[in-house]
C-alpha cells in the first residue's frame, strides 16, 4: 500500500493541498469544520501524523552542590545526581554539575554555570545556607527545583523524602514488634530533615501513649564542624531508630565493640537505605528513599517550569518504604 499524501487527502475532500497543510499543522486560516473534515478524510485514508506531534526537546539542567555533601563513589549524595542524570537523560536532556564550597555560599556569588548562563534551569542537591539560596533563587533568572531540602519563601519547587511520615513509619515499625522502650539517634537542630523525622517518631510514641525520654534522644554529629560522634545512653533502650544510616553504622561499631549483639541485645533501624563500604549493610532494616523517584520528579518539575507549562511552586514529598532485615528483633 502507498503512501497517502497530501495531494490525495486534498483531491478527496475537494481542497487545495494548502488547505490540507494549514489544517493538519493546526495554523489558521481554516474553519473548524473544515479541519474537522480534513482530519477525518485523513485518518480514513491512513495518513501519518507522526510528523505533527509535537516533540519536546530536552535541557540543559545545571546540578549545583555542596562539596561537603558530594563525595564521589561513596556518598549519598552522589548517588543521587547519579540518579538525576539519569532522569535528565531519559527525558533528551544533559546536565552539568558545579560543587560549590562553604566560602561562596557566605557570599551573593552565583556558580558559574549561572553567571555564564550555561544553563535553562538549576537543581540544587542537599542542604545549603538558607540566604545564600534565597539569593540564588531570586537572581537566576531560570528555574530552580530544590532536592531534599527546602527553603522556606523561596520562590522555586522542592522535592524531599517524606520525612515525617517515613520516621513515623519506621518507629511505628519498632512499636509493632514489641519495643517500648525506643531511643532516637539524630542532632535536631542539624537540619530541618532531622528535624521532621524526630516529630514522626514522636508521634508515633504518642500515639502508643509512651513518654518521650530526653536521655533516649541522641545526638549524633557536632553542629559547627559536621564530626559524626555517637555516644551511648546511661540507661539502654531496647531499640534505636536512627535518622540516617550512617549514624546506624556508627551505633552500631559502638555497640559491638561494648559487646552488645545486635538484634539479640539491642535493635537498630536506620532511615536511607544507603550504608556503602560498611558490613552491617547486608543486615540493617531501614527506611528506603527513593532517590530514583525524587530525581525524576526533580527533573520533571523543573522542565515543566523551563517549557513554561507549570507556574505552581509548591512541595513534593516522595514517599517509600522500609526495606526488612535482620537488625530488629521481634519481643513480642
Amino acid at each position: 500500500m502507498s503512501e497517502v499524501k497530501m495531494k490525495d487527502i486534498a483531491e478527496a475532500v475537494g481542497v487545495s493541498t494548502v488547505t490540507v497543510s494549514n489544517a493538519l499543522s493546526g495554523k489558521k486560516g481554516v474553519s473548524a469544520q473544515m479541519r474537522e473534515r480534513i482530519e477525518s478524510a485523513a485518518r480514513e485514508m491512513g495518513y501519518d501524523f507522526s510528523r505533527y506531534e509535537k516533540k519536546e526537546s530536552g535541557a540543559r539542567i545545571g546540578v549545583v552542590a555542596s562539596e561537603h555533601y558530594l563525595e564521589i563513589g561513596n556518598s549519598f549524595y552522589w548517588s543521587m545526581y547519579q540518579q538525576v542524570v539519569y532522569a535528565a537523560s531519559r527525558s533528551q536532556s544533559v546536565t552539568m554539575l558545579e560543587l560549590l564550597d562553604i566560602e561562596l555560599q557566605n557570599t551573593k556569588e552565583l556558580p558559574r554555570l549561572l553567571k555564564e548562563k550555561a544553563v535553562d534551569g538549576v537543581i540544587v542537591i542537599g542542604w545549603m545556607f538558607e540566604p545564600y539560596i534565597r539569593h540564588l533563587v531570586k537572581v537566576a533568572e531560570v528555574p530552580v527545583v530544590l532536592l531534599d531540602f527546602r527553603v522556606r519563601g523561596s520562590r522555586c519547587d522542592t522535592v524531599m523524602s517524606g520525612n515525617f511520615v517515613g520516621m513515623y513509619k519506621v518507629t511505628r515499625y519498632l512499636l509493632e514488634r514489641g519495643h517500648r522502650d525506643i531511643a532516637f539517634v539524630g542532632s535536631i537542630l542539624a537540619n530541618e530533615n532531622i528535624m521532621d523525622r524526630y516529630y514522626g517518631y514522636k508521634k508515633a510514641l504518642v500515639e502508643a501513649g509512651i513518654r518521650e525520654r530526653k536521655e533516649w534522644i541522641l545526638e549524633d554529629r557536632d553542629l559547627m564542624n559536621k564530626d559524626m560522634k555517637v555516644e551511648l545512653p546511661e540507661n539502654m533502650p531496647t531499640a534505636f531508630a536512627c535518622n540516617c544510616d550512617l549514624s546506624a553504622g556508627l551505633l552500631y561499631d559502638l555497640l559491638t565493640e561494648k559487646g552488645y549483639r545486635i538484634p539479640q541485645d539491642v535493635s537498630i533501624i536506620g532511615y536511607d537505605n544507603y550504608l556503602p563500604s560498611h558490613g552491617f549493610a547486608q543486615r540493617l532494616t531501614s527506611y528506603n528513599v527513593d532517590m530514583k523517584r525524587m530525581a525524576a520528579m526533580a527533573v520533571k518539575r523543573l522542565l515543566d517550569k523551563i517549557r513554561g507549562v507549570e507556574k505552581y511552586y509548591g512541595m513534593r514529598y516522595i514517599d517509600s518504604c522500609i526495606i526488612e532485615r535482620s537488625s530488629v528483633r521481634r519481643l513480642n
